[in-house]
């Protein structure tokens, strides 16, 4: 079974500061657009990954093979340094729960483990609210299922340092599209030959089964999508493209913390020992 594993729809919103404050889609596709091309582009299973959102997700639950997901932002309190989750076969109330615990990720993920959801880390290249460090991914990685080694929004180079770690420590590696447009839906994803469920989907992971394909992001392809998503905006096309030139030098600034601490290094290999 096939699933692009980060998928977001327009119920996925950016927050507008300033003087009327507000809040806009940061995503151009509907969940029943995602649904149906998902499952055209060969996909067994569908998600929505919706930024701490599962109104998208519900909107398609009673579909056959839809899992209801979500990309959880959650905070380091100590310094705010924040990440991206995302976590899967949520309900109203875990979902409620999570959202009231996710400004501390210390408090949120022991919450995820006892409630058996299926978690991974999304982009560890893409910092979200200030860099992540080696000391952050030691605190996360005894917690999570999965790593995104596999997003269909950053590029092979990108990408290398969460398959590294993905492959140190023994974590299922997942792959999705994170597309925010309907072009990249299913071209990204992550499959468990010989599951005929979503629950076996998700055990077959555990058990290291899985294995991500398709496409990894491009320059000129985050690009376009970055200008659809702008409305050809200049101020918002030109804070995205800082963004994206920002998020290639961060893969490099945390390869590099890692190789620094050769301390944090063995307690990472003896984990996956």
């Amino acid at each position: 079974m096939r699933l692009d594993a980060h998928v977001h729809t327009d119920a996925t919103r950016d927050r507008v500061r300033g003087r009327w404050a507000h809040t806009v889609p940061a995503a151009c596709t509907s969940p029943e657009q995602v649904c149906e091309l998902a499952r055209s582009r060969g996909m067994d299973l569908v998600t929505v990954t919706d930024r701490d959102a599962i109104d998208g997700a519900r909107r398609i639950a009673g579909e056959a093979g839809v899992i209801v997901g979500c990309e959880v932002t959650t905070a380091f309190p100590e310094d705010g340094v924040q990440v991206r989750l995302n976590v899967f076969g949520l309900d109203a109330t875990s979902h409620r729960e999570i959202q009231r615990l996710r400004h501390d990720v210390r408090r949120l993920l022991p919450f995820l483990r006892a409630q058996g959801l299926f978690t991974s880390l999304n982009h560890v290249a893409r910092p979200v609210v200030g860099p992540m460090s080696a000391v952050h991914l030691m605190a996360l990685l005894p917690w999570v299922d999965g790593l995104e080694t596999r997003n269909g929004s950053l590029t092979a180079a990108q990408n290398r340092v969460a398959e590294s770690l993905a492959l140190a420590t023994g974590k299922a590696a997942l792959g999705g599209s994170d597309a925010h447009t309907a072009r990249g839906i299913g071209r990204t994803w992550t499959e468990v030959p010989g599951a005929s469920s979503a629950a076996e989907f998700f055990d077959g992971l555990r058990q290291g089964r899985g294995h991500v394909g398709g496409a990894h992001g491009r320059r000129a392809t985050v690009a376009a999508d970055l200008v659809r998503l702008s409305g050809r905006r200049p101020l918002t096309l030109g804070r995205a493209l800082w963004r994206l030139l920002r998020d290639e030098r961060h893969d490099t600034d945390l390869l590099f913390d890692l190789l620094s601490r050769p301390a944090l290094a063995r307690a990472l290999m003896a984990d996956a020992a």
